[in-house]
């Protein structure tokens, strides 16, 4: 069949996230980040003296002997006095390029500010240029687990010496705050309830705490208020692409369909929906 008459729109098939629930990988992800200024300048590379900067994470904490690898942050001193905050933010499932921003232009930053205190963001592993091995094999993924990353953020706290920030007190004399959104806010929350002697407060936004499996619920409220147009065209594409990605007897149209979205070497179907949903 000729799908260039069936593929409505790319913002349409962007939320191909939902064939996902018929997989086995869950595809609902939640960025929700404020930012105080929005402007021009946001479009400006961050001032190096900013980061990033690099700090030798373990591998796996289980087994800290087993090799370290470069784990990425950006940190901004800037209103620092001694006794002040640090406030922490984890960049969360993404590359945390963009958010390094966060350290000059978010409410973190205004707060640190307020409180003659230091923000740093750090990127999760597994993401961006903090990679423990240079592939995704088995090997190099099996410590991508939410106790590996909590365990790198003690870690950070614990041992980090934050370039020319020299007078910042030990772990246990300053007051880290963490803040997050969405999973990252999971990560917030987590760190203050598994670590209370390191972390003095958390921030968690939108934090969804309470761990589903296939978390349908979050776009029923969409099906549900959305413009019923807007909906409906979005369910014909779904169903549309149901047909080609479940039916055995459509494999050169599945292979077609993944070509025009040039993603043709994703073997798996939930992978190539989780890449339309989250691209």
């Amino acid at each position: 069949m000729k799908l260039g008459v069936c593929l409505f729109t790319l913002f349409a098939l962007a939320v191909l996230g939902h064939v996902g629930y018929a997989m086995h990988f869950p595809g609902w992800r939640l960025h929700r980040h404020t930012s105080l200024r929005a402007s021009a300048a946001d479009d400006d590379k961050l001032d190096p003296r900013f980061g990033p900067f690099y700090f030798d994470q373990p591998i796996d904490h289980n087994a800290p002997d087993n090799g370290t690898f470069k784990h990425r942050y950006w940190a901004n001193h800037d209103w620092y006095k001694p006794g002040g905050p640090v406030i922490l933010y984890n960049a969360g499932e993404t590359p945390a390029d963009d958010r390094s921003k966060y350290v000059v232009n978010s409410t973190m930053a205004e707060l640190a500010r307020a409180l003659d205190g230091a923000v740093i963001v750090i990127e999760h592993r597994n993401y961006g240029k903090s990679q423990p091995g240079s592939d995704l094999s088995v090997d190099n993924l099996k410590h991508l687990t939410t106790s590996q990353a909590l365990e790198d953020m003690a870690t950070f706290i614990r041992d980090a010496e934050i370039p020319d920030l020299g007078n910042l007190n030990p772990a246990e004399g300053t007051r880290w705050i963490v803040y997050g959104g969405s999973y990252s806010g999971n990560l917030a929350a987590w760190m203050r309830y598994r670590y209370p002697d390191l972390v003095f407060a958390a921030v968690p936004s939108s934090a969804p705490v309470e761990m589903r499996f296939n978390y349908y619920q979050y776009f029923e409220v969409i099906q549900k208020y959305a413009p019923s147009e807007c909906v409906s065209a979005i369910e014909r594409v779904i169903r549309f692409v149901d047909l080609i990605l479940f039916n055995p007897l459509l494999h050169e149209d599945k292979k077609e369909l993944k070509k025009k979205f040039g993603v043709e070497e994703l073997i798996h179907d939930d992978d190539f929906a989780e890449r339309k949903y989250t691209s």
